[in-house]
């Protein structure tokens, strides 16, 4: 399990010391899965909101504010790989 989850798990009480070593690694594991599906879903909101700014650029008449559309775009794709990394999640 990614450390940032476990630590985030023991700060709410998912984790507990008194359970039998099998439950707790079964729980553990479903936790696991449910921060890293909860990581894909945002990272598919970032990569919708990405989309539509580079529609938003494409019909952009000015310069500035198509380039300004296309770094926010940037940034979200940025945003995305920097989530993964940070909770360890991989596609």
């Amino acid at each position: 399990m990614n450390e940032r989850i476990r630590e985030l798990a023991e700060q709410n009480g998912f984790i507990h010391n008194w359970q039998p070593p099998g439950e707790q690694n079964d729980k553990l594991r479903t936790l696991e899965k449910f921060a890293q599906l909860i990581v894909q879903e945002c990272g598919k909101y970032l990569e919708s909101e990405a989309e539509r700014l580079y529609a938003l650029s494409a019909q952009e008449s000015n310069p500035n504010f198509q380039s300004n559309f296309e770094i926010c775009a940037e940034k979200c794709y940025d945003n995305i790989q920097g989530l993964k990394e940070h909770f360890g999640v991989e596609e």
